[in-house]
């Protein structure tokens, strides 16, 4: 194959500088809305396919061949030639796609010079500093699991937050005291779905520890709660705490959450209790299906739950 960048480059500077002229034909044309190119942008164009068509043939030697030898060798003997800073460039594009030359990173092989930062003085450079540790494998020097934990309980929820996630990194037989804590005084979803992302990241284990025995503070935190002992075994749930929630026919967070827990917590043998304590509701799915209309929203989780049972 034989390919030459230099008569291309050459081709294109001879555009320029003698165009061809417009035929009268071409001239009788009404002028188009859009100005054509001028010389030096058709040079410039025909420049760069150039090049692109000398990378383009660099492409189609994926291993090392006589026919792909002699290609490179023309070309480093061009590269040799060339004065020309931009078709100088272009070749080495072209010969990094050599196959015979083993692959060469732009970095240097020297080690990474690590600077040690100043150590933080307030509480939120201090965390900073210790997520940082974290994120870089190394051991969490900036604070300790005792260090945390006062600041896991503070007041702002941003920075109590942060501070409950790192101990949780540091120390999760700690942490899940804290956040069980936390999570009964929460009020805000978004707050209550933050601290139970967060339960839920705990080694299972671990995800019991400081758990209260029953749903305990606002709706949210309850259906939380509910969530997180129906996939963490760890989590005690009796079935008195349960069984109260699931009389109700109203499709909320909190009963969805309970029905959820019910293959968890209860037995095959529990099915007439379950079934005795959603009596309201699998009445309302009966006359539903007598009136030919869609059951409630819970009705699907509930049969869903008592079809799991085992």
């Amino acid at each position: 194959m034989k390919f030459s960048l230099s008569l291309l480059l050459l081709a294109a500077a001879t555009f320029a500088a003698d165009p061809a002229k417009p035929t009268a034909k071409a001239a009788a044309k009404p002028a188009a809305s859009k100005a054509a190119p001028n010389p030096e942008q058709l040079a410039a164009a025909a420049r760069v396919q150039a090049m692109q068509e000398m990378v383009n043939a660099a492409r189609r030697f994926p291993a090392a061949t006589p026919e792909a030898k002699a290609f490179f060798d023309q070309l480093r003997a061009q590269r040799t030639a060339a004065a020309d800073p931009e078709a100088r460039a272009a070749l080495d594009q072209a010969l990094a796609m050599d196959p015979a030359v083993a692959v060469r990173l732009p970095l240097s092989e020297a080690p990474v010079k690590a600077v040690e930062l100043p150590a933080g003085t307030t509480s939120e450079t201090k965390l900073a500093e210790l997520e940082r540790q974290l994120d870089l494998g190394q051991s969490p020097r900036a604070l300790s699991a005792a260090e945390l934990v006062p600041l896991a309980a503070g007041e702002d929820f941003a920075a109590a937050h942060r501070a409950a996630r790192l101990l949780r990194r540091v120390d999760p037989a700690a942490a899940a005291p804290v956040l069980w804590q936390r999570l009964a005084k929460l009020t805000s979803r978004e707050q209550v779905q933050l601290t139970e992302d967060e339960l839920l990241r705990l080694p299972v284990k671990f995800a019991g520890t400081g758990a209260p025995a029953a749903p305990s503070g606002s709706s949210a935190a309850k259906a939380a709660f509910l969530r997180v002992s129906a996939v963490r075994a760890s989590v005690a749930l009796s079935k008195e705490a349960l069984l109260p929630l699931l009389k109700s026919t109203t499709a909320n967070e909190l009963n969805e959450a309970a029905w959820e827990a019910v293959p968890r917590v209860f037995a095959r043998t529990d099915r007439p209790a379950l079934e005795a304590a959603a009596k309201d509701l699998l009445e309302a799915a009966a006359k539903a299906r007598e009136a030919k209309t869609e059951p409630g929203r819970l009705y699907p989780k509930a049969k869903a739950a008592l079809d799991a049972l085992r």
